[in-house]
């Protein structure tokens, strides 16, 4: 849609197909923005039935939809799904090349930190094993190399990956400053010297 609030416009449209889809089809369908994916375990003459049915609901909301259907390996937005293997692994369009903020841009240090760690956790979750993983990172693996962060992406099962909840939460508010690598002026000595407590 290219408008400021494309994206919100597009998931209430999104909400009010699936509305229409439902008492037909139940939860085999979904739908993320412009791009949906379907799974049904019926011959492939029903599946065209059913291509034409959905074609048709599409149609009387003045939209229009192009749809593949009897696929066993699918791209759906940065996954690629195998349903004669069950396996599951990253998926990049072919003239599409990632690339990340630099290790030495000006941002905060956590924030360029957590920025591999992160591309790892999400590579590693979309991965459905370790060998599907060291396939599909070598792309990944470069464009950190060329933004400067020395890190290896490792697989990382999601037993690993699973974190603990703490037991308590604490109502806190945080006081973030604005961040800049050019200011040389120590901001917590300046609230410091403020002797102020915020609460």
């Amino acid at each position: 849609m290219g408008s400021y609030d494309g994206a919100e416009c597009c998931e209430l449209v999104v909400v009010y197909l699936l509305s229409q889809l439902k008492p037909y089809y139940g939860n085999s369908i979904g739908l993320y923005r412009d791009d949906g994916l379907a799974v049904f375990n019926e011959p492939p003459r029903t599946i065209e039935q059913i291509k034409k049915n959905i074609c048709e609901i599409f149609k009387s909301n003045g939209l229009r939809i192009t749809i593949e259907a009897n696929k066993r390996i699918v791209n759906f937005l940065d996954v690629t799904l195998d349903l004669q293997c069950g396996t599951y692994k990253p998926y990049l369009k072919p003239d599409n090349t990632p690339l990340y903020v630099n290790a030495k841009s000006n941002h905060p240090p956590s924030v360029i930190r957590t920025i591999p760690r992160g591309i790892n956790h999400r590579l590693s979750n979309i991965s459905s094993n370790e060998n599907e993983f060291k396939k599909s990172t070598q792309q990944y693996q470069e464009a950190l190399k060329e933004s400067g962060h020395n890190y290896e992406l490792q697989y990382k099962s999601k037993e690993e990956t699973k974190r603990k909840h703490r037991a308590r939460k604490r109502n806190i508010t945080w006081f973030n400053p604005p961040f800049d690598l050019r200011v040389k002026t120590r901001r917590t000595a300046v609230l410091e010297n403020c002797n102020r407590k915020f609460s």
